[in-house]
């Protein structure tokens, strides 16, 4: 099996196979194809065919299917949670849900989905991983497969193909939460996973580029000035690695590393708040804790000190495992696609996944089946004339001996329901002192949390929940940060449980910055 990364402006291919019971790394290939052609097409799909084409001739490649993972703006993962439903009716209702977040019509989408494990709290709804892409990407990346001679047989995204390639760093039981973010030349890719199992994804638009570009420039020495152009930027950064520490950083020629560092750090900063960023929102969202292990792979995880850097902003170990031995991270998102094997996430049309559907349309029509229809009828109406026969008999047995025992059934059934209405009343009774004497304690423990910059609009409490409407404004720190903390707070008091941000949306009316938001938790019983 083949996996191929074709994102942006990469064209990346590794070739797998099966020995003694695990996958071993055979062949593989990259290359890039011009950023100029980014926005011009059909140019960049030839672009991406030829280059595709050579690396699998030049690397003797011999697999020919292949799964392409997807990412980007048109590439959607999420994850639902739904009523359980047959799966005809879950793939129309992930679809509507998709249709309220996608930029183009719903009938251009293509979505894939299937159900995540249950946990151990029981729950009448099922979690749902779904994925959704243009249908204008998979006639993109056919007609580039079709032309380098090889076959589509799945399209994954990135955050599935990562969970496949590091299942076993994430799965480990002494981390609940993990990240992988994969930064390439030109983006950053953010997925978050919950005992293996994905949770929330984030791409950014942010890579390896960006610190390139904020270390070239004009430096002024004591000897003059030092121009530093993107090429000898991208040199330093591969060969020493980011100018962090000065003391232990290697002079090179007349650049002064303390500007270097000052023009660096700013975009390095950025990749770290947003992170951060996304962390945050993550637990403002769910709940959940925070983040105890980070795994970065893509390109840039080469870069001598990025990682240290990260891992003391973020406050979370980061590492660079190696599922494969000697694995270059910039193959991972290709690698990760082929182990998938298209048999999770695939993207690819129902009509081009099923084709026996399709032909079981063909042939099914009226002037060959009437006969056989007919036919089938009459052995149907013959079997369920038979078994109406038999159960009839088996009716009237049962009935004759019904009627010995309803009476005693009727009396029997009258002392049950009686005995249940009883302590149905007492339980009640019980649950509801129980709750009572709780009320002062939950306004003195919501006074207690409430941040000085968030006011509470309405409030409506009963002894099962609190609900809660309001806005929060930036003081000192972003509004979305004071809300994240303000239900981070609530969900770690003794007093509640199942803390939920229903909804949170920007409020313009105000001068400075405000989010109106709307939670929802349930008191926790004593």
């Amino acid at each position: 099996m083949l996996g191929i990364d074709l994102r942006i402006t990469s064209v990346k291919v590794v070739e797998i196979e099966r020995k003694d019971g695990s996958y071993v790394l055979k062949n593989w290939g990259m290359t890039e194809v011009p950023y100029a052609l980014i926005d011009k097409h059909p140019q960049l799909e030839d672009a991406k065919a030829d280059a595709l084409g050579k690396l699998v001739a030049s690397n003797k490649i011999a697999a020919r299917s292949a799964v392409v993972v997807a990412a980007g703006s048109d590439t959607i993962v999420k994850v639902f949670s739904l009523a359980e439903l047959p799966r005809s009716e879950a793939a129309d209702a992930i679809k509507w849900k998709f249709a309220e977040e996608i930029s183009y019509p719903a009938e251009e989408a293509i979505i894939s989905f299937y159900p995540l494990p249950k946990g151990e709290v029981f729950t009448e709804k099922t979690d749902y991983l779904a994925a959704c892409v243009n249908r204008n990407f998979f006639l993109e990346t056919q007609y580039i497969l079709n032309k380098a001679g090889l076959k589509l047989a799945g399209i994954t995204v990135l955050p599935d193909a990562l969970r496949e390639l590091y299942r076993e760093e994430i799965s480990k039981p002494d981390e609940k939460i993990a990240s992988i973010i994969y930064m390439g030349k030109r983006s950053t890719n953010i997925s978050i996973y919950r005992h293996g199992l994905f949770e929330f994804n984030r791409e950014l638009t942010l890579g390896g580029e960006n610190i390139t570009r904020a270390m070239s420039g004009i430096l002024v020495s004591p000897e003059g000035q030092v121009e530093v152009s993107p090429e000898e930027a991208e040199r330093i950064k591969v060969e020493y690695g980011l100018p962090l520490d000065l003391e232990h950083f290697p002079k090179i020629g007349e650049i002064p590393l303390s500007q270097l560092q000052a023009m660096v750090r700013p975009a390095l900063e950025k990749v770290q708040s947003e992170v951060a960023r996304t962390f945050e929102y993550y637990k403002g969202l769910t709940g959940e804790g925070a983040v105890g292990k980070i795994i970065l792979t893509g390109g840039s995880s080469l870069t001598p000190n990025l990682k240290e850097f990260l891992s003391a902003g973020l406050g979370a170990p980061i590492i660079t495992p190696e599922p494969f031995p000697k694995l270059d991270p910039r193959l991972a998102a290709a690698l990760g696609a082929a182990l998938t094997g298209g048999r999770s996430i695939n993207l690819l049309p129902e009509e081009i996944k099923f084709p026996w559907a399709a032909l079981s349309r063909k042939l099914l029509k009226p002037q060959y089946i009437v006969s056989a229809f007919a036919g089938f009828l009459a052995l149907i109406y013959l079997f369920f004339w038979l078994r109406a026969f038999g159960l009839h008999r088996e009716l009237a047995y049962i009935n004759g001996k019904m009627d010995q025992y309803r009476p005693r059934l009727a009396r029997l059934d009258a002392i049950e329901k009686a005995t249940q209405e009883e302590e149905r009343k007492k339980l009640t009774i019980k649950t509801f002192e129980q709750n009572r004497s709780q009320m002062p304690a939950v306004f003195e423990e919501i006074s207690r949390l409430i941040p000085s910059s968030v006011i509470i609009n309405n409030l409506s409490v009963t002894i099962a929940e609190v609900h809660v409407w309001g806005a929060a404004f930036r003081k000192d720190e972003a509004a979305e940060t004071t809300l994240s903390r303000f239900v981070l707070g609530l969900s770690r008091s003794p007093l509640f449980e199942a803390v939920k941000l229903v909804q949170a949306a920007k409020n313009y009316d105000y001068a400075t910055e405000a989010f109106n938001f709307e939670l929802l938790a349930k008191i926790r019983k004593q």
